[in-house]
């Protein structure tokens, strides 16, 4: 049992949390969808039955903590400030608003080295629906292989094994159009994910869905709000908002961001991050973010002595470059992202991300 809760407790993400205040959106001339329901939908999901204070009572008690890990690279660089800017099929993971800026078909695939040999993969694929809209599905899957099994006084009890598996479909729709004469550009998303998880005999599935708005009110302002891992009691799933914006500058070529994330399982936090994009090379770049940390981020165990500060706990940094194959190059575009991520004692993460888009 105590090898188990070690194992698990390395999988643990710090997580970025914050209370944000959401206005009511005017609805859509012509649909009956109700945007302020939506909003009001998701604050009171997210929120209720969760403790207003800094750290929640709740904290280390809910399933599913797999669920915040960062399943792609770009994510991994950017933190939670990604929420405005998702895209692809990325996009589930953040803001299944987001897939309503689908124009080619996509496929990804991602590989993370995380902590005492513990390594996942993601697989997705997302495809462009027509009318400002986009359809996308991903399968996540963890292990760290055979692990040693003891009781509470130490005693061998035998190997066992232990797996997370995420299955994950979702659709993204813009509604408002400022091109057509509306007063701001709005995208609506959702997504329905069913978790699997399994530790030696135990196990359990559950559904759980995603929601999400994002929206510009100018030409370069952007803004995302989702509300993440909605389920019954009995799933007992860490729920999370966050709300989050970022501007363009010099063209669209260079996007500040920041964004706030609170859950009932874990304390407040902030994302900050910056992101620039060479178009002239097909859209490569260069990422740079920062997520807010526990005091028991500190460390003096991290692999690269700079990194070791509690201070720099929540530093994450990455790249990535698109390429255009001779043979298919007005057809086909491939592009791979790099993100490393430090956190003191546990070592640090790398995560490769490849894309194919077509």
């Amino acid at each position: 049992m105590t090898t188990v809760m070690s194992v698990m407790s390395v999988m643990s993400v710090r997580r970025v949390r914050r209370v944000r205040r959401v206005r009511s959106v005017r609805s859509i001339e012509g649909n009956r969808f109700c945007f302020s329901t939506l909003l009001t939908l998701i604050t009171l999901l997210t929120l209720y039955p969760a403790p207003c204070t800094a750290i929640s009572s709740n904290s280390g008690t809910k399933n599913g903590d797999f669920l915040d890990l960062a399943t792609d690279a770009r994510g991994v660089a950017l933190g939670d400030s990604v929420v405005s800017t998702a895209e692809g099929v990325d996009a589930l993971r953040w803001n299944p608003a987001g897939l309503n800026t689908l124009e080619h078909k996509e496929v990804t695939g991602t590989d993370v080295e995380y902590y005492q040999s513990v390594r996942f993969n993601d697989m997705g694929f997302a495809y462009p629906m027509g009318d400002n809209s986009g359809l996308a599905a991903s399968a996540f899957y963890l292990t760290a292989g055979s692990l040693d099994g003891r009781d509470t006084l130490g005693n061998p009890t035998g190997d066992f094994t232990f797996y997370d598996l995420v299955g994950t479909v979702g659709y993204g729709r813009k509604f408002l159009d400022h091109k057509e004469g509306d007063a701001l550009d709005l995208s609506v998303g959702a997504d329905v994910k069913i978790v699997e998880e399994k530790i030696a005999d135990q196990g359990y599935q559950n559904p759980a869905f995603d929601l999400g708005v994002m929206g510009s009110a100018l030409d370069n302002l952007q803004f995302g709000l989702t509300a993440r891992n909605l389920a019954s009691s009995k799933a007992n799933f860490a729920r999370e908002i966050v709300a989050g914006a970022s501007y363009g500058f010099f063209n669209k070529s260079f996007y500040p961001a920041l964004a706030v994330n609170y859950s009932d399982n874990a304390p407040l936090r902030a994302s900050f991050s910056g992101e620039y994009r060479i178009q002239e090379w097909d859209g490569a770049a260069v990422r740079l973010g920062y997520s807010t940390h526990d005091p028991l981020d500190d460390s003096e165990d991290s692999q690269i002595t700079f990194l070791r500060s509690a201070s720099i706990a929540g530093l994450t940094m990455g790249a990535g470059f698109n390429y255009r194959p001779p043979i298919l190059q007005s057809a086909v575009l491939l592009g791979i992202d790099y993100a490393m991520a430090p956190f003191g004692a546990l070592g640090i993460s790398h995560t490769i991300t490849v894309k194919a888009r077509w």
